[in-house]
């Protein structure tokens, strides 16, 4: 049955190419059941939130960094709901809960929704969880968009993709820890000479002193076997394109240089990762949300374990890995 009289559903989106086409599948279901849904870049939307229609805004984390714009929103009567974006790959709940969570900002909310019954758990039992606070087990967009009958929508691209590059291995890079585009996101922020600065960076902020620097040197060795592994691949395999696909918020220049080195190394972050996983003929990654993508894809999977650290490897970036 369509919404009488629907609070106008207001999607903000913050990262496009991983957020735009499951979020556009999320606002035309609410339309088509009545919603009026306003839905664009997150940057944008809060420049505008004072001239928008009271309604419903979608939160896609509960951070500290957030706590002055949910109070404006809540203050000009919009409600706040929210999911956790990087609920599916998370540290231990107790780097989570500080790394993650504000007891300020999740006060704000007025529901959540979880992917999974996990997610339900971890966030009930976060030690300053608002008594009452509703939280729906509904799955995420993002999965959502995953289904099978959802193929259809990417199969231009994953033809034209196909085409293009013809038989190619995808590897998906997670590296903004160590490797981020702007300085101040990554874990700490960077030296000159590659190493890192006392100061912590954006991702590290909320983690111990501990977790943090055990992450970074991890991540650091992982990126180093990575810059490695791509050459190694395209001498391996003389018919296959390589195709590295940095994370949208990483410096890709470490990975230009080597296809600057070599012949078949191709170097992009061009649309949503599905049609690049489907048209793939198998993707390498290290400890990435794409490890669960391909395998709900039904896509061969490697998680390249170069450098292990079980701690880091499976209670940190459990999931993906095992999966892949």
């Amino acid at each position: 049955m369509a919404a009488t009289s629907a609070s106008t559903l207001i999607i903000p989106v913050e990262n496009q190419v991983r957020e735009l086409d499951a979020k556009l599948l999320l606002a035309c279901v609410a339309a088509e059941r009545g919603f009026p849904v306003i839905i664009g870049s997150r940057a944008f939307v809060h420049f505008e939130i004072a001239s928008l229609p009271r309604g419903i805004y979608l939160a896609k984390s509960m951070r500290s960094l957030s706590n002055s714009m949910f109070r404006i929103i809540r203050m000009l009567g919009h409600e706040i709901v929210a999911w956790e974006e990087e609920a599916l790959v998370h540290p231990p709940a107790d780097t989570y809960y500080t790394l993650r969570l504000s007891p300020t900002t999740i006060r704000n909310v007025s529901h959540i929704f979880a992917w999974g019954q996990e997610n339900v758990d971890l966030l009930q039992h976060y030690p300053q969880f608002p008594e009452n606070l509703p939280v729906h087990l509904t799955g995420n967009p993002r999965g959502d968009i995953l289904r099978p009958e959802m193929r259809a929508y990417f199969a231009a691209e994953v033809e034209r993709l196909r085409n293009l590059y013809g038989d190619f291995i995808l590897i998906n890079t997670n590296f903004t820890d160590v490797n981020p585009f702007i300085p101040n996101i990554g874990l700490f922020i960077p030296a000159k000479d590659g190493d890192k600065k006392s100061r912590r960076g954006q991702a590290g902020i909320g983690m111990s002193e501990e977790f943090a620097e055990g992450l970074w040197h991890h991540k650091k060795a992982i990126l180093e076997d990575f810059r490695q592994l791509i050459p190694a691949l395209e001498q391996a395999f003389p018919d296959v394109t390589i195709v590295v696909r940095p994370h949208p918020s990483e410096n890709f220049q470490v990975y230009h240089d080597i296809a600057a080195r070599c012949q078949r190394v191709k170097v992009t972050n061009e649309g949503n990762v599905i049609p690049w996983l489907l048209a793939s003929k198998t993707m390498v990654h290290n400890g990435c949300t794409t490890g669960l993508e391909a395998y709900a894809l039904g896509v061969p999977a490697i998680s390249y374990l170069a450098t292990f650290n079980e701690y880091y490897d499976y209670d940190f970036q459990g999931l993906p890995t095992r999966l892949s």
